[in-house]
């Protein structure tokens, strides 16, 4: 996207400067809309987000330029900036979406796949192994919200590390955006049951497994029930929400800032990695580093 600025309107905040600014504006509005507290409909003010974050509206318009531009937010002449209201067919095209490039890109990512990335998948399955036993010992028929964050990110990072290695870097920053708007519009999900859990562990497990095999068709057809029945849960979730929004207000879910940090870093260093190399490995400790420059969340 090329960025176009009023020199006339705030000379001190042209270049680098601004760009610094635009990317924090960015960031904090597109947490806003993956935690739930800005829900779809929602009006935006340029000034109260200039306010929440202590810049002027500058940045915060590039920002919303540019969440408009990936379909996030939709501007209504003459009324303003608002969260986009997706319908519930809007929402089941982009669950296809996601599910047609993760297809494809896990039938590319098996054929060039390394060691080194099979035991990242693995480490993603034992700790998604860990939250499942977790909550049975715990007894409850559902999870705790405490383990958000370690499913959130272990399921996370195996999505991107297939996405990753596929080497479509185009198909990351989509998936990654459908990702924060299935959060939007279907995040309502801390009723997930134990059963349901155990499911999607197993579903992993399987792929994982079809990955290690070099079994592209079946790694496919795994990852295609995967996500096909996490579609048919957001749209439920979906539904439910917009159901009970007619007789209360939804609560927002704020999900812990080092959640949020890890996504950024999870997808930051997957975006850095160029095409693979045979010396990809050794410099991990580099792009670990790297990491922490912002780039975008969020399965």
């Amino acid at each position: 996207m090329i960025y176009r600025y009023d020199t006339n309107e705030i000379p001190e905040e042209q270049g680098p400067l601004n760009v610094s600014l635009r990317q924090r504006a960015y960031e904090h509005i597109r947490h806003k809309l993956m935690t739930g507290q800005l829900r779809p409909g929602v009006r935006l003010s340029n000034r109260e987000l200039a306010k929440e974050i202590e810049v002027s509206t500058i940045p915060i318009r590039e920002a919303l330029t540019q969440l408009t531009t990936e379909g996030f937010l939709e501007h209504k002449p003459g009324v303003g900036m608002f969260v986009i209201d997706l319908t519930n067919q809007e929402l089941e095209d982009l669950c296809d979406v996601r599910e047609a490039l993760e297809c494809h890109a896990i039938r590319k990512a098996i054929a060039k796949i390394s060691d080194n990335e099979i035991e990242e998948l693995r480490q993603c399955c034992d700790a998604m192994a860990t939250v499942v036993q977790r909550v049975e010992a715990e007894g409850g028929d559902y999870w705790d919200p405490k383990y958000v964050e370690p499913w959130t990110l272990a399921d996370a990072r195996f999505h991107i590390t297939l996405l990753r290695v596929a080497g479509n870097r185009r198909a990351l920053k989509i998936v990654s955006d459908l990702r924060v708007m299935t959060y939007t519009f279907g995040y309502q999900d801390n009723r997930r049951t134990l059963a349901q859990l155990k499911r999607a562990l197993s579903e992993h497990q399987r792929i994982l497994q079809a990955t290690c095999d070099h079994d592209a068709d079946l790694a496919s057809e795994i990852m295609a029930e995967h996500l096909g029945r996490k579609r048919d849960s957001i749209l439920q979730i979906y539904n439910r929400s917009r159901m009970e929004q007619e007789t209360t207000s939804m609560p927002s879910i704020t999900f812990p800032d080092m959640l949020r940090n890890q996504l950024h870093e999870i997808e930051a260093d997957d975006e850095l990695s160029e095409t693979p190399s045979p010396d990809r490995h050794s410099n991990n400790s580099q792009a670990d580093q790297t990491a922490h420059r912002r780039v975008d969340p969020g399965s």
